[in-house]
């Protein structure tokens, strides 16, 4: 059933078929239907208001109304556009969306709860437990069910699994957690009051310099990020690649005959003075290596330990190139599929009473890791490796046992498998060997090799590279077979990329592990780095630049640092948010007083930056061979304001492949053609979405986003 007009309470009354019910509020739609067939057994009656879908079910003699938000419904925005800095006139109102469509379906889904929540006896929060979901409950309660905040309950789950749901609602807590509600929606409040009002100083400045508007954001954790780009990229640019020698020396004997020489290093791998090394070499030449010492010892290498969000981030990157916002994403796809436990988490422990062998009895039943978890099913005990890391709201990340995945495309099913893969790790054996230190004398110099071998592979089973191992006996003489002088250089720090950046983030302790991802894509989107690197642009160094000579404040981690600790505190209870917020304004009063007595410095120094980027073309980037004349390379080149897609061989008239791309986004060309007119078929994803189109204009293949 759809309904798109207004309706009074007892037309609704009699569509919903209960005179009094609970309304559970949930984060997203995924969920309410989750929880609805959980609660009924799949037998739950739906219905759809302003195209917006609504569950009731009824489950120990209660009747729910299950509706969901869509993330936030309300943001902070202004309440005059045309304001005198510093801007304090502001309120929480429906959010405003670029996107039209996405507006009208917010507007739809509050005038649903409104109307739902003028019949309902009891109001129950079902979003993310966390402070994110705890302020956008907050306020759907606060504003679209007319002040119902502090009379709400609340329930807790870490998985959309069938039991776990069914013990949140068997075990419903009397009240939200009002305090991180009021901590989330402080963060808000400072974000925006920062953010609002030091981007739109920096604007004005660029503006009344250039007589051109450009959009230049900063916040509070903006800064302190922008700065540990620009801080590395100075290290690098300042780096004097000091030289060193090194000795690689090759030896051999009767033993060893057959095999490849054994390389051995000199004490001191770094030589500073080349007269020294060729020294070495020279009073070398000849003689025998003798074995002095042999070291024997024994390692172990535990199994690893469960993922947060984090470890998942990273792994992901490393493995398959996923940016942490992609594998957020990708995560939170599969919570709400009930594939996982709930991903924005720190925890690095497994809940307490968690059903082990019934998940890897599950998880048996995967054709990729029906060895291992069978092999674990024969354990009479299963005690999992646990990590340091813990989180108040949620446990680490673990596979539920569901195993339906036919929904998957194919980088969820890898981000998916490795949840998996390091769940069922956890339960496995350490892996263990032996390890062999060997010590030289050639003449009066000592020289060294080590190897280790692998006695038990344990959970490190795909490690099947093993050393070979040379029983050696103190005296033995080897041969020497080269020995080369090598000149090399002191490397520079490396450069960030966005998986180092969110771990650098979260050393300094700025940001959540919910919003650190966007941030780095906010300043990808400002064009405040270029490229996979994360190399800061001439506009980020006028920016910290300019902020460390005017404001240097909002450059600070510590001053970000310090303020996480008062939102720490008003979780807590022992601050108020008032409190915090009001200090806030004092602080940013003194950070606008700078800007502005400072406004022309700073805004010819911002605009000399602006022309730099904007008259200077980006490097081409080179992607595969092309697929039309087969010959040719694929290069995106591109200029401040549009990327094309070329061919090498089109410049000089020899292949017709030449096109227009997406401006925003990251690229790449995939193996095979268009099906249909045989181009080259792009790949991309915006805002984690992603999007595979033919690139030829004049093909009918669909351009649509997916």
């Amino acid at each position: 059933m759809t309904i798109n007009k207004q309706l009074n309470k007892t037309e609704l009354r009699q569509i919903i078929g209960v005179d009094e019910y609970s309304l559970v509020i949930c984060e997203k739609s995924e969920a309410a239907k989750k929880i609805s067939e959980a609660l009924s057994n799949n037998n739950y009656k739906t219905f759809k208001i302003f195209n917006i879908d609504v569950f009731v079910v009824r489950y120990n003699k209660i009747n729910y109304v299950i509706c969901s938000a869509i993330g936030h419904l309300y943001n902070l925005s202004l309440l005059k556009k045309r304001q005198k800095l510093p801007i304090y006139d502001y309120a929480w109102i429906p959010s405003k969306q670029a996107d039209r469509n996405r507006s009208r379906i917010i507007n739809s889904r509050i005038k649903v709860i409104e109307k739902l929540s003028g019949n309902a006896n009891e109001f129950i929060l079902a979003c993310d437990l966390d402070q994110e979901g705890e302020t956008i409950g907050y306020n759907i309660l606060k504003y679209a069910c007319n002040e119902k905040q502090n009379v709400a309950k609340r329930v807790k789950f870490s998985t959309l699994m069938k039991e776990d749901i069914e013990y949140a609602f068997a075990n419903i807590q009397d009240n939200i957690n009002i305090n991180l509600a009021y901590a989330g929606l402080t963060r808000h409040t400072i974000d925006f009051l920062y953010g609002m009002n030091i981007s739109r100083a920096l604007s004005r400045a660029f503006m009344t310099s250039s007589k051109k508007y450009r959009t230049l954001s900063m916040g509070r954790v903006q800064g302190p990020t922008i700065s540990y780009l620009v801080e590395n990229e100075l290290l690098r640019e300042t780096h004097v690649p000091l030289p060193f020698w090194s000795l690689d020396t090759y030896i051999d004997s009767e033993k060893n005959r057959g095999n490849k020489w054994i390389k051995i290093q000199y004490v001191e791998q770094r030589i500073l003075n080349n007269k020294v090394a060729e020294n070495i070499r020279n009073e070398c030449k000849g003689g025998k290596a003798k074995v002095s010492k042999i070291k024997k010892s024994k390692f172990k290498i535990n199994p690893p330990v469960p993922f947060n969000l984090s470890g998942l981030q990273k792994q992901a990157f490393k493995l398959y190139k996923l940016s942490p916002y992609q594998t957020l994403s990708i995560a939170e796809k599969l919570y709400l599929n009930a594939l996982i436990s709930y991903p924005r988490t720190n925890s690095q422990k497994l809940p307490k009473n968690l059903d082990c062998q019934r998940i890897i009895r599950d998880l048996s039943k995967l054709s990729e890791f029906n060895k291992v978890a069978n092999e674990l099913l024969l354990k009479e005990r299963f005690t999992p490796s646990q990590g340091k890391e813990t989180d108040n709201a949620h446990p680490s990340i673990y596979p539920t046992g569901k195993i339906i995945t036919s929904n998957l495309i194919d980088v969820e099913k890898k981000v998916f498998n490795l949840i998996v893969k390091r769940f069922l790790n956890l339960f496995r054996e350490p892996t263990s060997g032996n390890k062999k230190e060997i010590y030289f004398k050639i003449g009066k110099y000592d020289f060294y090799t080590s190897h280790k071998i692998l006695t038990n592979f344990g959970w490190n089973d795909e490690n099947q590279i093993e050393d070979r191992d040379i029983e050696f006996e103190v005296g033995d003489e080897l041969d020497i077979k080269r020995m080369n002088v090598n000149k090399k250089f002191e490397e520079p720090v490396i450069p960030y990329n966005q998986m180092t950046l969110v771990q650098k983030m979260e050393k300094e302790e700025i940001g959540t592990k919910s919003t650190r991802a966007n941030i780095i894509r906010t300043i990808i989107d400002r064009m405040y780095v270029s490229g996979n690197k994360l190399v800061p642009t001439d506009l980020a160094k006028a920016l910290v630049d300019t902020l460390s000579d005017y404001s240097p404040e909002i450059l600070s981690s510590e001053m970000t640092r310090k303020m996480e600790e008062k939102l720490k505190q008003i979780e807590d209870g022992t601050i108020t948010s008032d409190q915090v917020i009001e200090n806030t304004k004092n602080e940013l009063e003194l950070v606008l007083k700078s800007l502005k007595d400072n406004d022309k410095n700073i805004g010819k120094m911002l605009t000399s930056a602006s022309n730099k980027i904007d008259n200077k073309s980006r490097e081409n980037i080179i992607l595969r061979k092309c697929t039309i004349c087969l010959d040719g390379t694929l290069m995106i080149t591109s200029n401040w304001k549009n990327r094309a897609l070329v061919c090498s061989r089109s410049m000089e008239g020899k292949c017709t492949v030449k096109a227009s791309l997406p401006r925003n986004g990251y690229i790449r060309a995939q193996k095979n053609g268009c099906v249909k007119c045989s181009w080259p078929k792009i790949r991309t994803t915006y805002k984690g979405r992603p999007w595979s189109f033919c690139s030829n204009p004049d093909c009918h293949n669909e351009r649509k986003r997916k």
